[in-house]
């Protein structure tokens, strides 16, 4: 071989071994700046300019990639405005606002700051919407509504959204009246079985912020105990056998089955208690 082709490779070799260690430097300061707590984690400190134009810029071409296989169906077919405010004023207004409607406090106070919705629905496609509803934005504080409203409940929300922006005040008020009587519909069944999906629902309900559980990733809190090797338990809460039905049963309506007990109602369906279930008592 040459002696420049020589030269050449162990050039780039060197350079690509000093870009490791740059990254793995950055890492780690990175890494004591937030071990010493000088790195301020308190919702009134504004990120830099140009971390937050990063991180926008990242959520678009994140959104982008991860929607662009969504097929948006005929909305006036499929999709019921009014539904759609009712799923958004039980799950949205709160954060988001609406046309002469404040957010609550908690919208107010979060960081960074949920964004008014009235921009970002009309220059945002139909399928870029329904994504981030139905998944929600990592370490934003917009959560995955997929577990908690059904896909016609999804598609109505966004009918709502791509609406809302050309609204008076006056007409949201109109609407606000007239969805007065309608309910968000809730998913009746679950996609199929895999264990990824199902730590995805358990992080959903936040069991994982009382629970320990096998093959998760989460806080070590022991409010709850452990569900780890819950197969072999041989009582739930101390009062039923522990099978999976009974597991089943226990998911859906704990305080129904022991009034006493510190596990929450958490509106689980029937379908996603199922496939807790099976997670648990086949845990590997």
């Amino acid at each position: 071989m040459p002696k420049g082709q020589i030269a050449h490779r162990h050039k780039a070799f060197f350079i690509g071994i000093g870009a490791v260690a740059l990254i793995l430097a950055g890492a780690g300061a990175g890494v004591v700046l937030l071990l010493s707590g000088a790195y301020s984690t308190a919702a009134t400190k504004q990120h830099f300019g140009i971390t937050y134009r990063v991180l926008e810029l990242g959520l678009r071409y994140s959104v982008a990639s991860n929607a662009e296989d969504i097929v948006v169906p005929d909305l006036q077919r499929v999709a019921n405005v009014n539904v759609g405010y009712a799923c958004y004023r039980k799950y949205c207004v709160q954060c988001h606002g609406a046309p002469g409607v404040a957010r609550d406090p908690l919208g107010r106070g979060q960081l960074p700051s949920p964004s008014s919705l009235s921009e970002s629905a009309r220059d945002w496609p139909a399928s870029h919407l329904f994504y981030v509803t139905q998944q929600g934005v990592r370490m934003s504080g917009m959560p995955a509504w997929e577990y908690r409203i059904s896909s016609e409940g999804l598609w109505s929300t966004v009918a709502y959204l791509k609406a809302m922006p050309f609204m008076t005040v006056a007409q949201h008020r109109e609407l606000d009246e007239a969805s007065a009587d309608e309910t968000c519909p809730a998913p009746t069944a679950a996609a199929a079985y895999t264990r990824e999906r199902t730590q995805i629902m358990f992080r959903q309900y936040a069991c994982d912020n009382c629970h320990i559980i096998g093959g998760m990733v989460g806080p070590k809190t022991h409010i709850g105990p452990s569900l780890v090797n819950w197969r072999e338990r041989k009582y739930i809460a101390g009062i039923l056998p522990n099978t999976r039905e009974n597991l089943v049963r226990w998911i859906v309506a704990p305080q129904d089955l022991s009034p006493h007990t510190m596990m929450p109602d958490l509106d689980v369906i029937e379908p996603h208690a199922r496939q807790m279930a099976r997670y648990l008592m086949t845990e590997e």
